[in-house]
């Protein structure tokens, strides 16, 4: 029953520690984008997986940087999303993004619908 237990508190730790670890990476970031430019953030909140994008935009609605997290677990780590690099977030088109994943293509149009919204705001 000492093994059960160690072992669970010990999964309970390394848990906690990667999950800090990507929120301070997503912070800083986070941070970075904001300094140089607008950001886009949004998330796909998935049964197994979930996926996260972050977007830094200039003043026509193109990319110039983009990161990605997507997974199932905590060991997930910040990836750069180079294929949408340099394009205008307005004309990205599902064909465009067929290579991703499906959580992953849920969360760059949920990206793009929530720009087109914010815009309409504006």
């Amino acid at each position: 029953m000492k093994i059960l237990f160690l072992f669970f508190t010990v999964f309970v730790i390394a848990q906690w520690f990667f999950k800090k670890r990507q929120n301070k990476e997503l912070f800083t970031n986070y941070y970075s984008f904001l300094q140089s430019g607008d950001v886009l953030l949004e998330r796909n909140k998935g049964v197994f997986t979930g996926s996260i994008i972050m977007v830094q935009l200039d003043d026509e609605a193109n990319i110039k940087k983009c990161l990605l997290l997507y997974g199932a677990t905590f060991f997930a780590t910040w990836k750069n999303c180079d294929k949408l690099m340099y394009k205008n977030i307005l004309s990205i088109e599902t064909n465009d993004i067929k290579d991703y994943k499906r959580s992953v293509q849920k969360v760059i149009l949920k990206a793009i619908e929530s720009y087109k919204e914010s815009k309409k705001v504006l």
